[in-house]
């Protein structure tokens, strides 16, 4: 055969191997200009062939591979040794970002050894640093495939050994020619078993598979190349594994014959990562959507927001359209922008920012406090800035709330506590007289009466509050307690009540000292904003599925602005009506009692017309 077909010969076969293997594979000549370079190094690299091609390495690409320790490598350790693996070199590329490469070189003689080259693979290991969890990737060391020719044969071999991906080649009739050392490693098989054989009887028929039968018989002789092609199966050695299978097909002996080349990569781990993250992903979605907290993902450079949950939607008014892509202070939630910018800059600085009293605005006006805090963290390569945003407006009101109850409770008890120590010291006083000593008593039960109370109010509400309620049911008829309640209060005012409930009513399922303090507190109110003759009336009738009972009084009435405060906690109209006894917790009590029963309780008043306090309590169902 003419050399020059040899030769020929030789180098398609060696650029078809180059061609098969994922990593990217350089070859350089003794001067460290580029021979040839992988279909995977332009593609990896982003560069072209004519740029890259007769340049000296460290000026690929604007210069972004003249690098100190590729330098080291070439200049200094190489020339001392014919090999080096697992160089690992780590920096910025102008075209792909910050990398951490693991370099393998082999320097071999050409031309009875006048001339060297250098064969430079990469294998870019930035994402198995990063993620830490020790997945390794299947060696892909290629074996040594026998050429005829000896410096195609050495050429070859060198290319071969520095690449860690499992290789076969088969004949035109699918069986194997030669294999990898990897291949032996990584599917647990002979040499003695392995060559010569059909590939599906390969390892007990472990090769059998029908996908692989689809790509070699069907698809590789319409194309000469297959790239990505995935085979899930379960192998009789190694267990279920994911493989990625590249192919090339190429015409040997002036195309009488041809050979199969076939790259192996399990990628079953990778997989596994991609599902798993997928999964994350997806729970963290979840969570993001579900959260009962706002949320805002920015981007940690121009800090726009490149995402929202539909919680912080609501919260604040604005669509979603009007929250991406613009920043904080753009969509007007913001009440003080400089200090809005000043803090976004803090953050970036810090990492970290928590305000636990924040003043934002929603897109209807209103004013809300929030609890603000932010962080930077990196996702997939980038950094974000996820802002957690939950409304303390509900928690200040409570906080005022708590701080009214301690002023107005130590105010409020201590004048029936004044009343019954004061009524008794004096009816222990020498000389009192019987009848004086009587009155004294009963202004000191009357103002333990008033105490308890205020008391068991503060304790129902702090019951509902806490979810510790519990209703004791029992059959009642409606007309009996509403009497009861009447006869008690006639002793301690002076208005006259009148009872017109009925007293055919159906029985109610009710807790009846629940349901005795709802009408207590009613009526007893009724008189308090009343004259003292006007008439208190109590009535009921039944109004659909409920009983609907009225307390109605001929008092000064309210208008439209305390009607909306009135069944608010400590809120009273004493300060327009002079000093009357109270916490302001007696309709809070009515409201949340009336409510636990299934009902709804409501009130209509004008200034000067008196007040109608009406609520529902639902029939028993048969």
């Amino acid at each position: 055969m003419p050399q020059k077909r040899i030769l020929t010969r030789s180098k398609e076969y060696s650029e078809s191997i180059i061609n098969t293997i994922r990593e990217p594979l350089i070859v350089l000549d003794q001067d460290f200009r580029v021979v040839t370079a992988s279909r995977s190094f332009y593609e990896v690299f982003k560069v072209k062939p004519e740029e890259t091609v007769g340049q000296l390495i460290y000026d690929l690409g604007n210069k972004q591979w003249n690098i100190p320790k590729l330098r080291e490598l070439l200049e200094t350790i190489l020339p001392q040794k014919t090999t080096f693996d697992n160089y690992e070199v780590e920096h910025d590329f102008a075209t792909i970002g910050r990398r951490i490469i693991l370099l393998n070189a082999r320097q071999i003689q050409r031309v009875l050894g006048k001339e060297r080259v250098i064969l430079l693979a990469f294998e870019d290991i930035t994402e198995r640093k990063e993620i830490e969890a020790g997945l390794e990737k299947t060696r892909k060391e290629l074996a040594v495939t026998k050429i005829a020719e000896d410096e195609a044969r050495e050429y070859s071999e060198s290319i071969i050994n520095t690449v860690r991906e499992p290789l076969i080649a088969l004949d035109q009739d699918l069986r194997v020619v030669t294999v990898s050392r990897s291949f032996y490693d990584v599917f647990k098989v002979k040499p003695e078993e392995t060559v010569g054989q059909l590939i599906y009887d390969l390892g007990n028929k472990q090769w059998d598979i029908p996908k692989l039968r689809e790509l070699l018989e069907t698809i590789l002789p319409e194309k000469t190349t297959f790239d990505n092609y995935e085979v899930e199966h379960d192998f009789a050695t190694i267990g279920r594994r994911i493989m990625l299978l590249n192919a090339r097909q190429i015409q040997r002996v002036s195309g009488k014959e041809r050979i199969i080349l076939l790259a192996i990569e399990d990628i079953t781990e990778r997989k596994r990562m991609e599902q798993e993250v997928a999964t994350s992903e997806l729970r963290y979605r979840r969570l993001f959507e579900t959260a009962q907290d706002g949320i805002l993902i920015l981007d940690a450079k121009s800090g726009q927001i490149d995402d929202v949950n539909p919680f912080l939607i609501d919260m604040l008014g604005f669509s979603k359209e009007e929250f991406l892509g613009k920043k904080l202070w753009e969509i007007g939630a913001v009440k003080d922008i400089a200090a809005s910018r000043e803090s976004f800059k803090h953050l970036q600085d810090k990492e970290y920012i928590r305000y636990e009293n924040l003043p934002l605005r929603t897109k209807g006006g209103n004013n809300i406090d929030v609890e603000f805090v932010s962080n930077v963290y990196g996702v997939n390569g980038d950094t974000v800035i996820q802002c957690n945003i939950r409304d303390i407006t509900e928690r200040k009101k409570l906080a005022d709330l708590k701080d009214n109850f301690v002023g107005m409770v130590s105010h409020e008890l201590r004048t029936p506590l004044t009343v019954i120590i004061g009524s008794l010291r004096t009816a222990m006083s020498p000389g009192i007289e019987p009848g004086d000593r009587d009155q004294l008593m009963i202004n000191a039960v009357e103002g333990a009466e008033d105490l308890a109370r205020m008391l068991e109010n503060l304790l129902e509400i702090t019951r509902f509050e806490s979810g510790r309620l519990e209703l004791h049911a029992q059959p009642i008829e409606l007309h009996s307690l509403t009497e009861k309640v009447v006869k008690t209060l006639r002793t301690n005012h002076s208005n006259p009540f009148v009872n017109t409930v009925p007293e055919n009513l159906p029985q109610l399922n009710v807790d009846p000292v629940r349901l005795e303090r709802v009408l207590y507190n009613l009526l007893d109110n009724a008189a308090k904003y009343s004259p003292p003759k006007a008439e208190v009336r109590v009535s009921a009738r039944i109004e659909g599925p409920s009983i609907l009972v009225s307390v109605s009084d001929g008092g000064r009435g309210m208008t439209p602005e305390e009607i909306s405060l009135i069944f608010e906690p400590f809120e009273r109209l004493q300060q327009k009506t002079g000093s009357i006894k109270g916490v302001g917790l007696g309709l809070l009590v009515c409201k949340r009692l009336v409510e636990a029963h299934g009902g709804k309780i409501e009130v209509k008043s004008k200034p000067g017309e008196g007040s109608t306090f009406t609520f529902t309590l639902p029939l028993p169902t048969s």
